[in-house]
């Protein structure tokens, strides 16, 4: 069970160093970032850095963001979360 919580600590800090990257953020906003923080309504990333990220994830986890992204309703779009990103990473 220690190993999953280390796998997930991990999954979470090297997504917060992505989303730095592709936001340009400081230190203090990515130590804001929380497994519940949103994609939009908390982080407010733009489309861009949305891309940004998708190339990212794409890169380092072979995950298709973009057609995980069309999977989803608008609600499911507003809610995404952070959590939702490292459990994506997590499977792949």
């Amino acid at each position: 069970m220690a190993l999953v919580g280390y796998r997930h600590g991990m999954l979470l800090g090297e997504l917060a160093a992505m989303l730095r990257e592709v936001t340009g953020a400081d230190a203090a906003w990515v130590a804001s970032v929380t497994p519940d923080s949103r994609l939009d309504g908390d982080l407010w990333l733009d489309s861009v850095e949305l891309a940004a990220l998708g190339t990212l994830l794409r890169e380092r986890y072979r995950i298709d963001l973009p057609a995980y992204l069309a999977g989803l309703d608008l609600d499911q779009l507003i809610e995404l979360r952070v959590k939702d990103l490292v459990a994506l990473a997590g499977t792949a």
